[in-house]
């Protein structure tokens, strides 16, 4: 990845809470199109790690760059406009609205605040995810893979240049997981949109993305092709297991 390449850059990154060190010493680059998976044990750092890129929180120290531009404190609603959006691991969605309405709020307030096309970004963003049939259905009546589509629905509709996916699988079951698959494959090569993904399926990681990156305690430890990590001495003791001897 050549400089002129890079997306998003973290450089130095930590978060203290009071004496606890969350993350410490991140580096990670992010380059375009790409689609990265981010793995690692409970308690790990990677959802601290999205709270830091898209400011809900400060790093302690550190810088974090987007598009060659210091973001770091930034605020959210700001990180958003400049093309960065996100999903939640706990599905936030507005359950009092419908569908389209919760999409309308990405396409309205997102991507600089394109109100002109605010309503044809956010049908398209409802047949990128399959969820057109859907569109006047309240939320409240949506099962949880639906809502977490349409939450991937309402971030695209922001027209983002870096979209991070937190747990996007956690709850479905193998049907719902292989259509999450084939949105965000198609949210990738239909938009051409940089993913940062966090996943705990991580046979979903490995077949999907090009590159892993893994924390553990924190720390970076290993970023690589998944070929490179499912064979990294490190990441097979922290996280995928222990061989036999």
């Amino acid at each position: 990845m050549q400089p002129d390449e890079t997306l998003l850059r973290l450089e130095a990154v930590q978060k203290r809470f009071g004496g606890l060190v969350v993350l410490n010493n991140i580096d990670i680059a992010v380059g375009a199109n790409e689609l990265i998976g981010l793995i690692g044990p409970n308690g790990a750092g990677k959802s601290t790690l999205f709270n830091l890129i898209t400011a809900l929180y400060t790093p302690t120290q550190g810088r974090i760059r987007f598009r060659g531009r210091d973001i770091t404190g930034t605020a959210p609603h700001r990180i958003c406009r400049l093309g960065i959006a996100r999903t939640f691991q706990l599905v936030r969605t507005f359950l009092t609205m419908t569908a389209f309405e919760n999409i309308m709020v990405g396409a309205v307030y997102g991507g600089g605040g394109r109100v002109r096309h605010a309503t044809a970004a956010a049908e398209e963003a409802l047949e990128l995810v399959g969820l057109t049939a859907k569109r006047d259905v309240r939320t409240a009546h949506m099962t949880l893979s639906d809502r977490r589509l349409l939450e991937i629905a309402r971030a695209v509709a922001s027209s983002p240049a870096l979209l991070l996916l937190d747990e996007p699988m956690a709850g479905l079951n193998p049907t719902e997981i292989q259509r999450m698959v084939d949105v965000i494959r198609r949210v990738r090569n239909e938009r051409g949109v940089s993913i940062l993904w966090v996943e705990h399926k991580v046979d979903a990681i490995m077949k999907v993305c090009s590159r892993v990156i893994v924390l553990d305690h924190g720390e970076k430890i290993a970023d690589g092709t998944p070929r490179e990590i499912v064979a990294n001495r490190k990441v097979i003791e922290a996280y995928l297991g222990e061989p036999a001897a």
